[in-house]
């Protein structure tokens, strides 16, 4: 047999067929390092992953590659001296480049040897993994807001295997119902067990019907937990067919929609209240004039900072056939449609009172009896103040029923309208005697009604001392001593009782003030 020569070109070949492709790798930085670390060799992807040129690099140490506490560790070092002991070595680690930027990379480092055996140096290969690390980063968060989603919004599902009757239901499924995720398997028939009696006829008939006919479904069920607590579950989902168009799988999607339906049962009742108290509060504080030019009628209402509850202060005003002007203010204990609806109880009655001529005595009396009759509870009481102005506008008629007594204005002075003073309405379980006192008010005067919470609130912002009565006579001289009109004044005169309180009045506050202006003949 003749032996045949080899030929060294096919070896020269591969070599510079190799270097060819190293250096058109793009996406690998691959270099030689020498036995002391030392770089000598350089692809192009190395200089577009870590950014030196190769005439920057050559012949520097690979350290310059590490974040400075991983050379102070000696980690490089390290690397080295277990690729060298174990032939290669792998890690993955956070890298530098040459304009300081990080990268994560996945390295190798392969250790080369002569035929002797001896070390001539390492072959390393650098990958960037940055978009890789951050696409993983992203998945995970991912996952993790879906699954905080199904969480926070409280879906499960569940599939049924129509061939084998079996039903699997998701872990959030189990949780909804208050089972052991162990015990969430089993037939449709167990599934529906945990149902509510009165709803589970319903939910099969759809359930079934879904897979018969191989359509979708929606249903709304309670359920029982082991517990005994009742859930509301709004259902959902598709029936998908197998090869042979026939429904295979009924797969379902289960929310559950209890704190929902109890928000929108109290929304729907919010709403109702909201209107019923719009009607009450009409009802209370009607919009008022009177025909007479000579008298200007103007009102004020603020509710207390509890403005979620409803209050009970009231005013009207009449004017009589006979030209008499009549007024009412009053203000029922408490806040909640129950009060305000005796209010506008109280406020109707004096209409009707008033209107058949009856006097302040037997006009108290007859309100006081509405109110026994209309309240739900006998600690329930009210104050009223009832004025009535003769046809000349020259007499004002004061009855007082526990009521703040009103301000009288008249020739630059201010005085508390000095009236015998009765009991509220309801305090007794028999007729009071309730009297009248009268004034006389010849020329322009204003007359001042208010309920309590004008006078009830703080005198300065901390202080325990109430604004009171007598704070209210002086502001109101100060303010109609000044320049502007009654409107004007009465808009002063509540923000100078919110100052003095610090800010909003804990207690509703109604206001009814009526001016005759100078020159007002009346009538008669």
């Amino acid at each position: 047999m003749q032996s045949r020569q080899q030929d060294p070109r096919p070896a020269a070949a591969s070599a510079d067929q190799f270097r060819l492709l190293v250096e058109a790798v793009r996406d690998y930085a691959i270099f030689l390092l020498d036995t002391d670390g030392r770089v000598v060799s350089w692809n192009p992807g190395a200089e577009r992953i870590k950014g030196y040129t190769a005439d920057e690099i050559l012949g520097q140490h690979f350290t310059r590659f590490y974040e400075p506490d991983d050379v102070a560790a000696g980690i490089p070092l390290q690397m080295l001296a277990r690729a060298a002991e174990e032939g290669r070595y792998q890690v993955r680690g956070w890298r530098v480049r040459k304009d300081g930027r990080r990268f994560y990379a996945q390295v190798t480092i392969t250790a080369l040897y002569d035929s002797a055996g001896q070390l001539t140096g390492y072959a390393k290969i650098t990958q960037d993994m940055t978009a890789e690390l951050e696409a993983e980063r992203a998945s995970r968060d991912r996952e993790y807001q879906l699954a905080e989603a199904q969480a926070v919004a409280q879906l499960g599902s569940f599939e049924w295997s129509l061939a084998s009757e079996q039903v699997t239901w998701s872990p959030e499924l189990c949780r909804i119902l208050g089972l052991d995720p162990e015990a969430c398997r089993g037939t449709l028939d167990g599934l529906l067990q945990r149902i509510h009696p009165d709803d589970r006829p319903e939910a099969a008939a759809t359930l079934r019907r879904a897979a018969t006919d191989g359509t979708s479904f929606r249903m709304q069920a309670r359920i029982q937990r082991p517990t005994g607590e009742l859930r509301v579950l709004s259902s959902w989902g598709n029936v998908t067919r197998d090869d042979q168009g026939r429904p295979s799988r009924v797969l379902g999607v289960c929310q559950d929609v209890t704190d929902w339906r109890q928000r929108e049962e109290e929304l729907v009742e919010a709403q109702a209240q909201a209107e019923l108290s719009r009607r009450l509060q009409s009802g209370l504080l009607p919009s008022l004039s009177l025909p007479d030019p000579a008298l200007e009628l103007r009102t004020r209402y603020r509710p207390g900072h509890e403005r979620a509850l409803l209050g009970a202060d009231f005013f009207d005003a009449l004017e009589l056939p006979d030209g008499t002007a009549a007024l009412l203010i009053g203000d029922v204990a408490g806040h909640g449609p129950v009060e305000a609806a005796v209010g506008v109880a109280l406020r109707a009655a004096w209409r009707a009172l008033v209107l058949t001529s009856h006097g302040p005595g037997e006009l108290l009396d007859g309100l006081d009896k509405v109110l026994a009759s209309d309240r739900q509870s006998e600690e329930l009481f009210a104050t009223v103040c009832c004025c009535w102005i003769n046809p000349g506008r020259d007499r004002i008629t004061v009855a007082l029923a526990g009521h703040p007594p009103p301000l009288l204005a008249r020739a630059s002075r201010v005085e508390v309208v000095e009236v015998p003073a009765g009991p509220a309405l309801g305090i007794y379980d028999r007729p009071y005697p309730w009297q009248a006192g009268q004034l006389e008010a010849d020329g322009a005067w204003t007359l001042l009604c208010y309920t309590d919470g004008l006078v009830e609130g703080r005198a300065a912002p901390g202080s325990v001392e109430r604004f009171g009565i007598e704070s209210l006579v002086g502001t109101v001289a100060g303010l109609l001593a000044g320049a502007g009109g009654l409107e004007d004044v009465l808009d002063r005169l509540l923000d100078a009782v919110h100052e003095a309180n610090g800010g909003d009045l804990s207690d509703d506050l109604a206001i009814l003030c009526l001016a005759r202006a100078a020159g007002g003949d009346g009538h008669g």
